[in-house]
């Protein structure tokens, strides 16, 4: 392939570059014993979330998505975020570590 042909490289980095379960600590200090549960259900539908509104035409952009599934995941364990809340924890998905600066020790 001749260099001139190619228009874009693009990867999904959640997950493969950046630590997608790094804001376990947060939800676990405002949510205690949930945690875990809370960072692997919210990933688990922003994907979902993601997909479906790909897939059906119904467009919302990734931060949106993000706050609309933290909604959710917080719902299930009987929680009603306000939205300072929901704001303030959602934003620590933006500030994921790349996985290359994990402690290993």
């Amino acid at each position: 392939m001749e260099k001139s042909q190619i228009k874009a490289i693009a990867f999904d980095a959640y997950g493969t570059l950046f630590e997608t379960h790094s804001v376990r600590d947060t939800l676990e200090a405002s949510f205690p014993h949930h945690g875990d549960y809370l960072t692997h259900l919210w990933r688990l539908k922003q994907l979902e979330y993601s997909w479906l509104r790909a897939l059906s035409g119904a467009y919302k952009d990734f931060w949106e998505v993000t706050r609309e599934t933290l909604r959710y995941s917080l719902s299930t364990i009987g929680v009603t975020p306000d939205p300072a809340q929901t704001m303030s924890i959602s934003v620590e998905i933006w500030a994921l570590p790349h996985k290359a600066c994990r402690s290993t020790g």
